[in-house]
């Protein structure tokens, strides 16, 4: 049956709903068991993450189109769009815990200050993340303040709505462009470690991929992976927002499904399978014992 709202242009399917809402919060649990087990505190942001994009998609469940309940579809829209903030927050987290995995000087000395510079990296590995989260918080603030007036707008104040389009636009695209930024800097770490363990013949059994060793390897692939579907993510919701309200994409339930979930659920799934913790304190173990020292 046709949805005749302004608000939501379709039915929302309830087998899809249900099944990313309980893959998200599998996914959930998977994290939180990992944190309780490694003690890492600092990735809470990741299972909060899962576990608010879970509730996003069990709270469509109760959406009607013909007989729309406002505040839910805020609740739903913003859960779904806007949370997802998390999950970079942790790729951004990892980054700085990776680069001072990696270095010698602070595998050596822990009470560096966190200004302190590291050769892999042209920013402070201990600020890049709180730089990154915080042009993240900004964005979902941003985000939020879009949902809430898209919501609000329903089918009286189609300008609203657009305003709020354009202002979802702005969040996602400066969202965007931070971890496009962000996967700059990881690039240019991984150049900066791969020329120096080049340059001095740094020759491992265990060398997998360009050099590296096995642990740095599948950490350093792994958040390319990620990163590649969740730059995959972002592209669709900028074009989402670009068409509008009245757009193609936002008026088909399906895109959301193949552009938005199965990249976000692959981009955090694959920490699920490897969690980086693991792998983060076996390269500062082995800089510690002189193994991995350039």
């Amino acid at each position: 049956m046709p949805a005749n709202s302004d608000i939501l242009k379709y039915e929302p399917n309830i087998p899809g709903n249900i099944v990313t809402g309980l893959l998200y919060a599998i996914l959930g649990l998977l994290f939180s068991y990992h944190i309780f087990c490694h003690k890492n505190k600092w990735a809470l942001c990741l299972p909060i993450g899962a576990f608010a994009s879970s509730l996003g998609f069990f709270l469509r469940l109760g959406l009607d189109p013909h007989d729309m309940k406002v505040p839910i579809f805020v609740i739903q829209n913003i859960l779904i769009i806007a949370t997802p903030s998390a999950f970079l927050a942790f790729n951004y987290m990892l980054y700085g815990r990776l680069v001072t995995a990696i270095d010698p000087q602070f595998v050596s000395d822990k009470s560096r200050p966190r200004m302190a510079k590291s050769r892999y990296s042209f920013i402070p590995p201990r600020i890049v993340g709180h730089a990154f989260v915080c042009s993240d918080i900004t964005t979902f603030l941003i985000q939020v303040a879009a949902g809430s007036m898209v919501g609000n707008a329903g089918s009286n104040n189609p300008s609203l709505a657009n305003i709020g389009d354009k202002l979802f636009l702005v969040g996602v695209c400066a969202q965007g462009v931070s971890y496009c930024l962000f996967t700059l800097l990881l690039s240019d770490t991984l150049m900066r470690l791969v020329a120096e363990r080049r340059k001095t013949g740094l020759s491992q059994p265990e060398s997998r991929w360009m050099g590296l060793d096995r642990n740095t390897s599948l950490t350093v692939a792994a958040l390319y992976f990620s990163s590649l579907f969740i730059i995959i993510r972002s592209v669709y919701r900028i074009v989402e927002f670009v068409q509008g309200h009245q757009g193609y994409l936002i008026s088909h339930e399906v895109f959301l499904f193949v552009f938005d979930v199965v990249p976000l659920i692959l981009a955090i799934g694959i920490w699920a399978i490897i969690w980086p913790t693991v792998l983060l304190d076996r390269i500062a173990a082995q800089v510690r014992e002189g193994l991995l020292e350039l």
